[in-house]
């Protein structure tokens, strides 16, 4: 380290942060051992030059969730508490570590959502953003990132590969007040009980505590207990940041920038200028853009040259932020779809492999995920016209539904599936949405094709659709779907 340890100024927020520089390419092991040389083992002790008494327990190398506190402990000499006021309260800044990981395909992407600090029910500001306890607290962040997913690294080899300060962007405030917005109206109206992260955007709250149902608090507005919950930055939205603004990759193409006439929060924007043709048909609406209404993707195209994009809209800042899917629907003169809506294909091997729920293909690709709808009515036979959007995610309380159709479908693979074949067509043992009526899983491909026995294959379609199971034989490509009768159930509201 270039500066003796807890050598900086808490007063002074550039002091802090040329201090903080000393963590950079610093094994914790190297912060430890200098740490323990120090006859200081506090900043105080260190201001007053009086020597510490007290000796520190031996840290275990497995607690990888006690990073953070270490860092805090061992390099900026404070104790870890429930203050309510920034680590910094001098310079209002609070200090936070988080980690990040590389991925396959070599981009970065954060390892978990940003907790910032619990929500006290009963005295947060419901009605002014600028006054709450987070706002007060988390102002200002000093963000402090490592590589979190190493292999086989213990927490003696954790670096700091990056220090920033974090002042919220002025162009993400009006998502992020809506956000606010969104989740102090559902406190208000006695409904803490029912948040869940799919409320916001950007901005969020998350189950805090032991779980096991230890953690409930009470609420203002209702008798019924609620879970302790944290704001947070999802993890979409820290994703983001890491690639477009603190590791400095490249800027995307922004929806509020194609809206100069006011300030307004993203859905706004998006809603304004779709509702704009609504009850036009899509058939009007794919000559009046100039789109093939046989295209591939052209639902997508149509909604990206309506919103005044030049790319896919799922690439915006806005869409990955808040990691949002498009998805054009048509339903019938009752709401009822006409179609089941799939998810991306997933590989058999690698959904039994992995058996860490938040990291699967089903939590990031449905549970994770906000939801952009832009429904078409069927107003005659036939004739579609473009008539709501509705923004949605799954709530917490359908999330333990969706994991257990994710160990069923597992343990189905695991075992084998079972090849059925009826009349020259192939079925399997996956439940249909007739029993798991939220999301189920089959086949998604135009053509199917089953390999009955080695080489011997059934069904109209080729190899490029299909999927190697664990026991060597190569069946239809699958996903997970949701029911069309699920999802008439949300455009209701029924899961709002």
């Amino acid at each position: 380290m270039k500066n003796p340890l807890f050598d900086y100024d808490d007063s002074n927020l550039n002091s802090i942060i040329d201090y903080s520089d000393n963590l950079l390419n610093q094994k914790f092991s190297t912060i430890l051992e200098v740490y323990e040389a120090s006859p200081y083992k506090t900043y105080e002790d260190f201001q007053s030059e009086t020597l510490s008494v007290f000796k520190n327990k031996k840290i275990s190398m497995k607690s990888k969730g006690q990073y953070g506190n270490n860092i805090e402990k061992y390099f900026y000499g404070y104790l870890q508490n429930s203050d309510s006021n920034a680590d910094f309260s001098k310079v209002g800044v609070e200090l936070k570590v988080t980690p990040f990981k590389i991925n396959k395909n070599g981009t970065m992407s954060a390892k978990e959502r940003l907790v910032l600090t619990i929500i006290n029910y009963m005295q947060e500001n419901l009605d002014d953003f600028y006054s709450t306890h987070l706002w007060k607290k988390c102002a200002k962040m000093l963000i402090l990132f490592y590589n979190g997913l190493i292999p086989n690294q213990e927490l003696k080899d954790y670096i700091i590969e990056k220090v920033f300060l974090f002042e919220w962007f002025e162009e993400d405030m009006e998502v992020i007040l809506d956000d606010y917005r969104r989740i102090a109206s559902k406190i208000k109206s006695g409904k803490a009980h029912e948040l869940s992260e799919s409320d916001g955007n950007y901005l969020s709250t998350c189950t805090k505590g032991a779980g096991k149902g230890k953690d409930f608090r009470e609420q203002p507005f209702n008798s019924t207990p609620a879970k302790q919950r944290a704001w947070e930055l999802k993890s979409s939205y820290m994703t983001y940041l890491i690639r477009n603004k603190i590791f400095g990759q490249e800027e995307q193409e922004s929806i509020s920038s194609t809206f100069n006439s006011r300030r307004a929060p993203f859905t706004s924007i998006i809603a304004e200028k779709i509702l704009k043709y609504k009850n036009q048909s899509d058939s009007e609406l794919y000559q009046l853009f100039d789109i093939n209404p046989k295209a591939k993707g052209r639902n997508n195209t149509l909604i990206r040259k309506i919103l005044g994009l030049t790319g896919d809209i799922d690439k915006t800042q806005e869409f990955q932020k808040a990691n949002m899917n498009l998805r054009v629907i048509r339903v019938n003169k009752n709401g009822l779809p006409i179609e089941d809506s799939p998810f991306k294909t997933y590989k058999f091997k690698e959904l039994i492999e992995n058996d860490n729920w938040e990291e699967s293909h089903p939590y990031q690709e449905i549970c994770d995920k906000r939801f952009l709808f832009v429904i078409f009515k069927e107003t005659n036979p036939k004739v579609y016209k473009l008539d709501s959007i509705k923004y949605w995610g799954f709530p917490d309380r359908q999330i333990d539904e969706v994991k257990r159709v994710w160990q069923e479908t597992r343990q189905i693979i695991q075992n084998g599936v079972v090849l059925t074949k009826i009349n020259n067509r192939v079925h399997t043992n996956f439940p249909t949405s007739a029993k798991n009526n939220i999301v189920f899983t089959k086949i998604h491909a135009t053509n199917s094709y089953y390999e009955i026995s080695p080489d011997y294959f059934i069904g109209k379609g080729k190899l490029t659709d299909t999927d190697e199971l664990p026991d060597g034989r190569r069946i239809t490509k699958h996903s997970f779907w949701m029911p069309k009768k699920f999802l008439k159930e949300v455009f209701e509201g029924k899961w709002d």
